[in-house]
């Protein structure tokens, strides 16, 4: 319910405040739950943006993929923070720190790509085609993620924070909403 709201004050080319017109309060709550969301970061509205809004702009000058492009640069930070924190790689020499780095922006890249857009290519979610189950991606209409175990393990760990970045930004801001109603 409260990404409706948003990506509709998103859209909105009328942003008044009173009885008839209430889109502001989707956007004030996003805001709130960003600031209350304890990172110090506006993750969840991004991600909201990023995943739901992005493709839906009415004017030619809005379009774009900044919001994608700043998701993906903090996204960048927080996974190498993860890594670093979790010891994903062991350091022991100055090219190890380049090879982690790399590594690290990768599986931000993968995860965030699948995360927005992760629908299987062969039967796009549907997890049929050609009249059976979907074989590229064993019924579960999610594109396979490619690479070796390890990687995979810690680009679907990623989806998962994701997922969870978001669901607790749109909980949050959905009890502001409920707040100011």
């Amino acid at each position: 319910m409260f990404a409706e709201k948003y990506l509709q004050a998103l859209n909105t080319s009328d942003l008044r405040d009173d009885e008839l017109h209430r889109q502001t309060e989707a956007l004030a709550a996003a805001a709130l739950a960003d600031l209350s969301g304890g990172s110090g970061q506006v993750f969840g509205s991004l991600l909201a943006r990023a995943k739901y809004a992005d493709g839906i702009c009415h004017k030619t000058f809005e379009a774009g993929n900044h919001n994608l492009a700043v998701l993906l640069s903090a996204w960048t930070k927080v996974v190498t923070q993860k890594g670093l924190d979790r010891q994903w790689l062991k350091i022991k020499h100055p090219w190890d720190v380049q090879a982690a780095h790399s590594m690290y922006a990768k599986i931000a890249r993968v995860s965030l790509a699948h995360w927005l857009e992760g629908a299987c290519e062969t039967c796009n979610g549907t997890k049929i085609a050609h009249g059976r189950a979907c074989t590229h991606c064993s019924g579960t209409g999610l594109e396979p993620i490619q690479g070796g175990a390890v990687e995979r393990q810690k680009i679907a760990d990623m989806i998962s924070e994701l997922e969870g970045l978001y669901q607790s930004h749109g909980a949050r801001a959905g009890a502001k909403l409920r707040q100011a109603a």
